[in-house]
């Protein structure tokens, strides 16, 4: 439940209120040997006192039931030992410790056949969790239905509140959020009867997380701060780490960097004293996250390589992908092209052992990475490609999201019906009573059926919308220079083939103007190819400024351009080609380092004529025009004659 990792944050899907639970049901089952020191009364006492140490910390709990288990090996039952081990596997998968775990249920197993019912549901429990973490889906899911098979017998509510409690975390972590939610109020209805506040505070973080799931980002804040405001009141450490956690996922989400921020620092913060495995690299993700979407490169950078220290420690592959992902992300902002594909390469090959549909979020963000690499690296036909593939996985993944938007309203449906319910079983109405509130009931799942179809058609809009939006993003992606901004060579040249096309039989006048820097390789080898991209940005921005809204500038080469000029002659389009040299020699450009630098252009300027047959005949005449400004000195303009 609450201490669940975030597929990796604390492990498992195991619950911390199920630890009193424990020490409620396995107490009722006598010790199978009567030949053993420690009675009942004993082995109540110790867990108790593991519970207790387990609240203010797992890590309490780990050391004090490894001593008590050494100290006692030769005077335990089987049953005894087994249910000691339980507790310790719990907290090991609270702690993050998967392997200390997995060794514990190997051991437990051995004697499967001697425990007790109660302590046989904990095991089932326990297995399923190890199996969930390891990504053993079905098996995990075959455990936890060994322990619903164990249990429904017994007609103990706080025993199947725990198994339902189980079952929640597993159908939030499979991406199941209707289950999920209807498993967790079932658990909620059965554990607001004991009064128990701080099992219902673990039970609200879980909620939490499944409306955040759901996209209901204000109820997922509303009740992971309620659970939070518990946890602070009782000074309970470890479980403010966690809501600290989830909150600041969930502001992520909702464009709260700044909020996010702060809370992975208070997690840092509070660490430091606790010293609890992997908090401190997942405070370092959060921050990598956050300053990521601040624009903050050098900061996201900076807690990145403090992650690296603790990445070793998590063995989830979904963690790790996330990772990988993100370490992607911080490469592709370097330019880092080489790193980016070997990173790539890694995460494809981990994503592929998991369904698509518990990958689907991994996939988009890797489809999105692998566009804008071969973007950079200039590979457009590969960058279609992957783009392609995105926009099928958004709708994919768009499906979902629509899903989901009626699962959620369904949801709250079944809430009130629960609250209504357990509001008449409380007060014992009448069965007139009852059958009034059922009606009313009928009433609002109309009303809600209703809003949930018209909220399904906002929905619909919203995605064509998207859709809209991508496809025109994607256009303008294969049509742009990536580095400057304008059109890039395919788009340029198409552009200026339709006018030729268009005017080539008509009096309209048509003009081209080539350029290119002078001695630009000199800027580079001396300055570096960081400056170099600068001094090409600011070049361009000269140039849109010193020709006309109508006319097109592309860039055609490395350093060299293309203005297209419609309806201009050749008189103007000279005139323009002198505006562009000298807004380009009397520019001084800045360098992050402090340096300057100064660059002149050299220009050839020609226009349509009867001579011309073809569209490159006419560009052809522009690079001559060009050459001839560079043979002359450069830093000048030549018209073609």
């Amino acid at each position: 439940m609450h201490r669940q990792q975030d597929s990796g944050l604390l492990t498992a899907g195991l619950y911390r209120f199920t630890i009193s639970c424990f020490v409620v049901c396995c107490l009722l089952v006598s010790a199978t040997s009567f030949g053993a020191i420690q009675g009942d009364k004993w082995l109540e006492a110790k867990i108790t006192t593991a519970e207790q140490n387990s609240i203010k910390h797992p890590s309490l709990a780990i050391e004090y039931l490894l001593v008590l288990l050494r100290d006692q090996q030769g005077a335990l039952t089987d049953l005894q030992r087994s249910k000691l081990q339980i507790e310790l596997a719990r907290n090991y998968l609270f702690n993050g410790q998967l392997s200390e775990a997995q060794a514990l249920e190997q051991q437990i197993s051995e004697h499967l056949n001697k425990l007790d019912i109660t302590t046989q549901i904990y095991f089932w429990m326990i297995k399923s969790d190890i199996n969930m973490y390891l990504g053993d889906v079905d098996v995990a899911l075959a455990n936890l239905n060994n322990a619903k098979d164990l249990v429904e017998p017994l007609n103990d509510i706080v025993l199947i509140a725990d198994v339902y409690a189980s079952f929640g975390d597993f159908y939030l972590s499979n991406h199941d959020e209707v289950n999920a939610i209807d498993y967790f109020y079932k658990a909620y209805a059965l554990i607001r009867a004991s009064d128990n506040a701080l099992k219902l505070a673990y039970l609200d973080a879980s909620i939490a997380r499944t409306y955040e799931a759901l996209f209901d980002y204000e109820k997922a804040i509303e009740l992971q701060e309620k659970a939070l405001k518990y946890f602070l009141v009782h000074d309970l450490k470890f479980d403010i780490m966690v809501s600290y956690y989830y909150l600041a996922k969930t502001y992520l989400n909702v464009a709260r960097a700044d909020d996010a921020n702060m809370l992975a620092n208070k997690i840092l913060a509070i660490n430091k004293t606790l010293k609890t495995p992997n908090f401190d690299y997942y405070a370092y993700i959060l921050l990598t996250q956050g300053y990521l979407e601040q624009g903050n490169l050098t900061e996201a950078e900076r807690f990145f390589n403090l992650s690296k220290l603790g990445v070793s420690e998590i063995e989830d592959i979904k963690s790790i992908i996330r990772h990988q992902l993100i370490q992607a992300k911080i490469e592709v902002e370097q330019n880092n092209l080489d790193a980016v594909a070997q990173t790539l390469q890694s995460v494809e090959l981990k994503i592929n052992s998991i369904t698509v549909d518990n990958s689907i979020l991994f996939r988009l963000q890797l489809s999105e990475l692998q566009s804008q690499h071969a973007i950079l690296t200039e590979n457009f036909p590969l960058a279609v490609t992957y783009q392609q593939a995105y926009i099928s996985l958004n709708e994919q993944y768009y499906n979902q999201v629509r899903e989901l938007s009626r699962s959620r309203y369904k949801v709250q449906f079944d809430l009130k019906k629960t609250e209504l319910e357990n509001q008449l079983l409380e007060k014992d109405k009448a069965l007139k009573d009852f059958a009034l509130n059922e009606f009313e009931q009928q009433q609002a799942l109309q009303r809600t059926i209703m809003v949930s179809v018209l909220l399904l058609l906002v929905v619909l809009l919203l995605f064509a919308w998207r859709q809209y939006r991508l496809k025109r993003k994607f256009s303008l992606l294969a049509n742009t220079d990536y580095l400057t901004g304008v059109a890039n060579r395919r788009k340029i040249m198409d552009f200026a083939e339709l006018q030729w096309l268009e005017l080539s039989k008509t009096d309209t006048c048509f003009s081209l103007i080539s350029f290119d820097l002078d001695h630009f390789k000199k800027v580079n080898d001396e300055y570096g190819h960081p400056v170099g991209d600068l001094v090409l940005k600011r070049v361009v921005l000269l140039a849109q400024q010193a020709i006309r809204d109508k006319d097109c500038l592309g860039r055609i080469g490395g350093e060299e351009f293309l203005v297209v000029l419609h309806n201009t002659n050749l008189e103007q389009a000279t005139e323009i080609a002198y505006r562009i040299k000298s807004a380009i020699e009397k520019e001084t450009i800045d360098c992050e380092n402090g340096q300057t630098v100064k660059v002149t252009v050299s220009l050839g300027v020609t226009q349509k004529s009867n001579q011309i047959d073809t569209f490159k005949d006419l560009l052809k005449q522009a690079d001559k025009a060009l050459y001839s400004a560079k043979t002359k000195g450069r830093n000048r303009v030549e018209i073609y004659e």
